[in-house]
């Protein structure tokens, strides 16, 4: 499966700079009001008018940090200097040797940044980006494993910076990339799995925290793709494969309030990022990252990898690939729905759901709505599909029950793999007496938040998620599994972007391009 490449980090130059700089060949720049020439006749490799600037640049803030060691601004933009000046190199053609040179010494004066102000954000994210440049062009495996892996810690280290948890998106993305990376220079087939499930929390935390990130959504289908892969050929969980992304540089003016921290934002537990494989239950972790879970067959694993891919294709700004991508898994959808499956449900007007009004109901997630699905599971009585398609109108928005008769005790699932987040074998409970049709419809318009929930009084096995309204309401449901609960959660906050981004029918076409290739 395809992927998209990295983004080149923001250009280092002021504005200014680039405004009156121009590459051309014999044409005249302005650099500090003195006029230069840029040289006539350059071939590739050769210096230019931007080289020069960045030569400039890069020895004016060498002589600040000369002056005053301890200037983070010197030490941090001539970082950026270097790293700039390696991109262009590597864009034209220069040899490695001067490429790796030029990283290792923006890495040295990011460290440098660092410890005069260990709680920089932008210092952390753009030294991981150097870290993972300098293992891209590493050859010898080990050192490619070693710089992937304080990638990683500074990946992490720039999440943790982020209490407000409003900058850490970009980094929880390349965070996810070098776990992909480190899983690929991966020697045990366990590692692999391991790494690639540790990318996943980082992918799904970074969608929960801007949904309308699609490069992360779609990076997390990938995942998911080289997931089912692994397991096509084991018969189990694993696998590896690429992923896509952006790299972004971030500007220092927003760390200018960190100046006083002494704490170390930096402090890992090892230096090759191995313990970046273990698995978090939920988004409340240390790290703040998502839960590493995801289902164990193929077949569950493109589906998953196919709701991902879709959601990055009907966003605004989606990338040729997502749309190659996609036409490789689109038939696994459950067309023309995103998302369809059991969970444990309570009649949505009852304002305490005791033990025994626990329900298993099929539900459908499409783009307009999160429903019960007409006929299936539940304590009803014989009915035809007309009157399932009644019930659905007559639902309104967190459905009705017109009276509280007891239901039959069904609490818990029927037997099922509960590592397939694709079965959907029903409970049927006999009828109460009197008892009440009654389902869950909620338009997807009316859907505030979305949120993982762990609480001893659900049903088992206790895999609860909370859809809250714009009125303030809200319900619970059970999953079957972790990994379940978590697909649904993301299944529902990537709908509520769409819909609420005005992309509603761009999925709506997605999926009804789904439904006709599964036919």
């Amino acid at each position: 499966m395809a992927a998209t490449g990295p983004e080149s980090p923001k250009a280092v130059t002021s504005p200014r700079d680039s405004e009156n700089a121009s590459t051309s060949a014999g044409k005249w720049i302005h650099y500090g009001g003195v006029e230069i020439r840029t040289r006539l006749g350059g071939e590739n490799g050769a210096f230019d008018g931007q080289d020069r600037m960045l030569s400039m640049r890069a020895d004016r803030h060498k002589d600040a940090a000369s002056r005053d060691p301890d200037d983070f601004d010197a030490l941090y933009s001539w970082a950026l200097v270097l790293q700039e000046q390696a991109e262009r190199a590597e864009a034209k053609g220069a040899d490695a040797s001067r490429r790796s040179d030029l990283l290792a010494k923006a890495c040295a004066r990011y460290d440098a940044a660092h410890r005069c102000r260990p709680r920089s954000h932008s210092t952390l994210y753009n030294w991981g980006i150097a870290l993972g440049d300098r293992a891209r062009m590493s050859a010898d495996a080990p050192t490619a494993r070693q710089l992937w892996g304080e990638a990683c810690d500074k990946y992490r280290a720039a999440v943790e910076c982020d209490v407000a948890k409003t900058q850490s998106t970009q980094a929880l993305n390349n965070w996810g990339l070098a776990l992909q990376q480190l899983a690929t220079v991966s020697r045990e087939r366990d590692e692999k799995r391991r790494r690639l499930l540790a990318a996943v929390g980082r992918f799904r935390e970074a969608i929960r925290r801007d949904p309308s990130f699609h490069r992360a959504v779609y990076n997390l289908g990938t995942i998911m793709y080289a997931l089912s892969e692994m397991a096509r050929s084991t018969g189990g969980g694993g696998g590896g494969g690429p992923g896509g992304g952006g790299r972004r540089k971030r500007n220092a003016d927003a760390d200018a309030e960190d100046d006083d921290s002494d704490s170390d934002a930096d402090a890992d537990d090892s230096d090759d990022g191995s313990d970046d494989g273990g698995s978090h239950s939920g988004g409340d972790d240390a790290h703040g990252v998502g839960a590493e879970s995801a289902p164990r067959t193929p077949a569950a694993l493109q589906t998953a990898a196919a709701t991902y891919i879709c959601c990055a294709q009907a966003s605004p700004g989606a990338r040729p690939v997502y749309a190659s991508s996609l036409r490789l898994v689109r038939r696994c959808l459950p067309a023309p729905a995103l998302r369809a499956g059991t969970l444990l449900a309570s009649p949505p007007s009852l304002p305490t759901a005791t033990s025994g009004c626990w329900r298993e109901r099929r539900f459908v997630l499409d783009h307009e709505a999160f429903w019960t699905a007409p006929g299936e599971g539940g304590d009803d009585d014989a009915d035809d599909d007309a009157d399932d398609a009644d019930d659905r109108r007559g639902l309104g928005p967190l459905g009705s029950w017109a009276s509280v008769p007891r239901p039959t005790p069904a609490r818990g699932f029927a037997d099922a793999d509960p590592n397939d987040a694709t079965t959907t074998t029903t409970t049927t409970a006999p009828a109460s007496s009197g008892g009440t049709r009654w389902g869950v419809h909620v338009n997807m318009e009316d859907v505030v938040s979305v949120q993982p929930c762990a609480d001893a009084s659900l049903p088992r096995p206790g895999h609860g998620f909370r859809v809250g309204l714009r009125d303030g309401r809200g319900h619970f449901f059970v999953a079957r599994s972790e990994a379940e609960r978590e697909g649904w959660v993301d299944a529902l906050t990537l709908t509520r972007a769409l819909v609420c981004g005005g992309r509603g029918d761009a999925l709506r076409r997605e999926l009804a391009n789904a439904g006709r290739a599964s036919q």
